[in-house]
């Protein structure tokens, strides 16, 4: 995620202008006008900082330039750090941030949940109850604000191991892997919207250190919002399954699906709390659904947006890198492009990255029709 800019604090005075300067010592930054000291705050407080400054801009001891310049921060967190002194005074830094409440789970509604969930019930089940999506309140269970009980069990059994899966997994009824009967003959006839994860103790999975990532991917918004803009008919795989798939097949270095074929679909499928993943024909199809509804750009659009507000100032400055990606098809004819590490020019389209000043992506823009980096900024 996107770091602050903090003000730079060098040993020994410094000069913000003619009248003012500032030194650091023992961790305590003090501003002097001549030889006065006239503040002193610690070199970590950061709110009390931009509110000093600030104040020095208004009362016209420093202009926003020379703050900006002396200690390393961006002029727009000045120029906020000024509007916000004017506009709320000194309490204005030290105010907690406005946050928009759950709009769905509430905690009226989440104490509900807890409540059923505590009486045994399934996620499915307090769902329906409470007239709110499975999803929903899954992810809150993922996010530890509702806790499901562990169903108490005379003897717990040993996490399985790879060779024990293995022929469970050769021996399966319905293929390979596919030992969750029930269920996938529920999807077969349309009785199932989509299948619900679960996990069992396991050792020996191949790849498992990418669930390691999963906070991070849901803290970025895999799945958030994506039930808004995509929607899969009934089957055995559900929307989170199949996103979930795609980023663990990325972590995992596989360069396509193709190479899923040859991975054990069933130790891939513990990744997920399945009892397998879909064959790559399957995928295949399922993305084919999902990029027929044309949404991807407007989902990509809401999460740019979430990221952006999640730090403004970081939104303030961009950078913007752009790379040719050659195409090697015969579909279409694309224009041509010059391709410095091939000293050549070939058919290619020029992808274009916003990214904040620390190099994280906000979003990507693709022009098969490159004008240049200029217009496109334009």
């Amino acid at each position: 995620m996107p770091q602050m800019q903090l003000p730079f604090f060098p040993d020994g005075v410094e000069h913000i202008n003619a009248q003012l300067a500032f030194e650091k010592r023992d961790g305590q930054v003090t501003y002097f006008n001549g030889n006065m000291p006239v503040f002193i705050h610690a070199e970590d407080d950061v709110a009390t900082f931009r509110m000093i400054t600030a104040q020095f801009c208004i009362n016209g001891n420093a202009t926003q330039a020379e703050i900006s310049r002396a200690f390393g921060v961006t002029l727009i967190s000045v120029k906020r750090a000024v509007k916000r002194y004017r506009d709320e005074g000194v309490a204005g830094f030290y105010q907690e941030p406005k946050r928009r409440g759950p709009a769905v789970l509430t905690a009226e509604v989440l104490k509900k949940a807890q409540s059923l969930l505590d009486e045994g019930l399934e996620t499915t089940a307090v769902a329906e109850q409470l007239g709110i999506k499975r999803d929903t309140l899954a992810k809150a269970i993922l996010a530890g604000r509702l806790h499901k009980p562990v169903k108490k069990k005379d003897s717990e059994p040993p996490p399985s191991t790879k060779s024990e899966r293995s022929r469970e997994d050769a021996q399966a009824p319905l293929g390979v892997g596919a030992s969750n009967v029930m269920d996938r003959v529920a999807a077969s006839v349309g009785e199932l919207t989509a299948v619900e994860p679960v996990f069992q103790g396991a050792s020996d999975v191949p790849n498992g250190g990418v669930l390691l990532a999963l906070p991070a991917l849901l803290a970025v918004g895999l799945l958030n919002q994506a039930e808004k803009y995509f929607k899969l008919p009934k089957g055995y795989y559900g929307l989170a399954s199949v996103f979930l798939l795609l980023a663990f097949r990325a972590l995992a270095r596989l360069p396509s699906l193709e190479q899923l074929r040859y991975r054990a679909p069933g130790e891939w499928g513990k990744l997920l709390g399945l009892d397998r993943i879909p064959e790559v024909r399957t995928l295949r199809k399922k993305l084919a659904l999902l990029s027929d509804q044309e949404q991807v750009n407007a989902w990509s659009a809401e999460l740019c947006a979430q990221w952006m507000g999640e730090d403004p100032e970081k939104a303030s400055v961009l950078y913007v890198d752009g790379h040719v990606r050659v195409y090697h098809g015969s579909q279409t004819k694309l224009p041509r492009h010059y391709v410095a590490r091939q000293k050549l020019c070939l058919r290619a389209t020029t992808d274009y990255w916003v990214n904040t000043m620390d190099g994280q992506p906000f979003f990507l823009l693709n022009q098969a029709v490159d004008p240049g980096l200029l217009q496109v900024l334009e």
